[in-house]
């Protein structure tokens, strides 16, 4: 077996690292990409159960509000602008939420719109 001379040495460690420091690097990305979508479609079920709610309410106020209630508690800013009268009733609901990249500490607000009738 042939010995390696220590600048030999120095360069394999040196490529193991780095290659080490990429895969890290990837794994965090894509840990990063599923945890975003997985909050996401979380925000978005949420979204779609609301809209239901005030749908089947007819706009009722205090539904509105407990949604408003449930929201909030769930880490979630939920707007709702209803507009029109009586049999003529429409609203715009809106619900934004923040992520924040792991160890990078950036923020990301996101907003999903949707519309009742």
């Amino acid at each position: 077996m042939a010995e390696t001379c220590p600048a030999e040495m120095m360069k394999m460690v040196i490529e193991h690292f780095i290659t080490f420091l990429l895969l890290l690097i990837f794994i965090w990305i894509g840990i990063a990409y599923i945890i975003q979508n997985v909050l996401y479609s979380s925000a978005r079920e949420f979204h779609g159960s609301v809209v239901t709610q005030v749908e089947n309410s007819y706009f009722d106020v205090d539904v509105i509000e407990d949604c408003k209630r449930r929201a909030e508690k769930a880490g979630y800013e939920l707007k709702v602008q209803v507009y029109g009268e009586e049999n003529r009733k429409d609203a715009k609901i809106t619900l934004g939420f923040r992520y924040v990249i792991p160890l990078a500490g950036i923020v990301k607000k996101y907003e999903i719109e949707g519309y009742s009738r």
